[in-house]
């Protein structure tokens, strides 16, 4: 009796072991890479992580409008945009333009030559001229103002055609011009130009795309680089 009751005790065990071993062996954890093959490593949420940004604050689109001659109109522009609750501020920049082309006539050797010249551009009726008498250009005919390029061009191929030898000359100034830069959610169309026009029918505007790497985090909304125009 004695020799089966440690028969059954021993058969007990083996049969406990052979439970656990199969449970052990179930309960294994894969294995989550082979041999041979890296393995993938989840980036950051930073801010050199191009989809960080976006994830904060949702894909946009960066815009300049301009050039404004009027720091006003500018600021009226920009008004409107900052009440449809975008991201707005205003550069200013100074830029040299062409106020127009001058038609004439220099190295003249005397006034008396000047005006010999200028009988015979009367004869062949080429519109208002004069002779400058004094100063740095003493003796120079000129022969008119041209806004329009071509104008000047065919001016002074015209008067090269009657032997004398013409030249133009664009006429340039300093002007300080203004730009509204502005950040829209991807696809938001903002009517800019409309409120432009409305604003400045005269004003003959663009609205250019731009890089928006070059805003600056401000709170929770990103601006351009440059001086922030306060919404109060």
């Amino acid at each position: 009796m004695r020799n089966v009751i440690v028969a059954l005790v021993a058969l007990n065990a083996l049969l406990l072991l052979a439970i656990l071993f199969v449970n052990l062996n179930e309960g294994a954890p894969v294995p989550v890479t082979e041999a041979g093959i890296p393995t993938l490593t989840v980036l950051p949420d930073t801010p050199g992580n191009k989809y960080s940004a976006d994830k904060a604050e949702g894909a946009s689109s960066c815009f300049t409008i301009g050039p404004y001659y009027s720091e006003k109109a500018a600021q009226l522009v920009a008004g409107n945009i900052r009440s449809a609750d975008l991201a707005v501020t205003i550069r200013s920049m100074n830029t040299r333009e062409t106020l127009n082309y001058l038609v004439y006539i220099a190295n003249i050797p005397s006034y008396e030559a000047a005006k010999k010249i200028a009988e015979d551009l009367k004869q062949q009726e080429v519109g208002e001229f004069s002779i400058i008498k004094e100063g740095p250009y003493k003796n120079t005919i000129t022969l008119g103002f041209f806004k329009n390029l071509d104008r000047a061009k065919r001016k002074t191929e015209y008067i090269r055609y009657l032997g004398y030898d013409a030249k133009y000359n664009g006429q340039k100034v300093t002007r300080k011009v203004f730009w509204v830069d502005y950040d829209e959610p991807m696809g938001a169309e903002t009517p800019a130009l409309a409120w432009s026009q409305a604003i400045d029918p005269a004003a003959h505007v663009q609205v250019i795309p731009r890089n928006c790497d070059q805003r600056v985090w401000y709170g929770s909304k990103a601006f351009a680089n440059s001086a922030y125009v306060s919404p109060h």
